[in-house]
């Protein structure tokens, strides 16, 4: 006998602001002649603060004829962030919002993957909050690179949707949408979503998405990301792959966004020329740079290896291909054993 779900429900009093949002701090040096901003939310923690920013420079860099406002949410976030964020207002002169969360509201979903926590869920609860100064925001996640311009995308027609967002890789939506049962056998990546507020209050996805909360650890992988597809199923417009280009290891110059899902970020290894240019923007950034280009030699970075000579040989380099394997089976062999 098919077992009946039971939708976890919540008094909407739960859904206040002053539940969910412990202060704020806002760095505000937008031009008194700004119009038309163009709003882009992050949710990090205190270590991906930095990351977030790189990212804010990179919009910034590449959308001068452009005004912003940053809204980053975090379950905390310390002086030293706080004060690079306020440079990054300064300098590029804009605006940037710091929302410290009560994590407690989202405790009752589940982390599956380690390298999550569970900020990660706060995406799901910002329009209720953004909702006091935009009807429209860009989300995108901190392991992301703006290249090219946003204006086409921040003006698109949402068509009364909720969301706008680039579908996952074939072989994930075959895979996520039969796991989760998803009716339209679509399955999109939430990593950059246009949001349109009035739409999601209306189809009251924020509601919707937290009665999943208490869900057994079996029930998902994508985190908030399943949540959010087993809410709408299909029900936004899709955007072209430019505008999220998964895994981050492309070379072609068309893009607008470049997202380094998985492992792989940019700040861990130099791959690409993506990856030299998002270091770029970390050595013009408030924060500190990165020297290494290569993988850091620990047992728990093997992975990174393989992947390092699956490109040196792409590239020719039969030596880097033959460095980058050794060192993935000498430190797999560490992490087996555990030395």
């Amino acid at each position: 006998m098919k077992r009946r779900r039971i939708m976890k429900s919540f008094n909407p009093s739960f859904f206040a602001v002053e539940n969910f949002l412990q202060r704020k701090e806002t760095f505000d040096c937008l031009p008194e002649q700004a119009r038309d901003v163009c709003h882009i939310a992050f949710n990090v923690n205190d270590a991906y603060v930095k990351m977030a920013g790189v990212t804010c420079i990179s919009v910034l860099e590449n959308n001068k004829d452009m005004y912003f406002t940053f809204h980053i949410f975090t379950d905390g976030c310390s002086d030293e962030n706080l004060e690079r964020i306020r440079q990054v207002a300064e300098q590029w002169q804009c605006r940037c919002i710091v929302y410290i969360l009560h994590i407690e509201p989202f405790l009752g979903f589940h982390i599956k993957v380690k390298r999550f926590v569970k900020i990660t869920y706060a995406r799901l609860y910002m329009p209720k909050i953004l909702k006091a100064y935009t009807s429209r925001y860009i989300y995108m996640d901190s392991d992301m690179m703006c290249i090219a311009s946003l204006q086409d995308v921040w003006h698109m027609d949402l068509q009364g949707k909720a969301i706008a967002a680039a579908s996952e890789m074939p072989h994930t939506v075959a895979d996520r949408s039969a796991f989760l049962k998803l009716k339209t056998q679509t399955y999109f990546n939430s990593g950059f979503m246009v949001i349109d507020i009035p739409a999601w209050e209306k189809g009251q996805i924020t509601e919707r998405a937290f009665s999943y909360q208490g869900e057994p650890p079996t029930r998902f992988l994508g985190h908030d990301q399943d949540v959010i597809n087993l809410v709408v199923d299909g029900d936004i417009v899709f955007l072209p792959r430019i505008y999220n280009q998964l895994g981050g290891d492309t070379e072609e110059d068309d893009r607008v966004i470049i997202h380094w899902t998985g492992r792989r970020k940019p700040w861990l290894m130099v791959l690409t020329r993506f990856d030299e240019q998002w270091r770029h923007y970390l050595d013009i950034s408030p924060w500190d740079g990165i020297t290494n280009i290569e993988p850091i030699k620990k047992p728990e970075n093997y992975h990174d290896f393989k992947q390092w000579g699956k490109i040196q040989r792409s590239r020719g380099n039969r030596w880097g291909y033959f460095v980058g394997l050794f060192w993935y089976s000498w430190l797999r062999i560490r992490y087996k054993l555990n030395i």
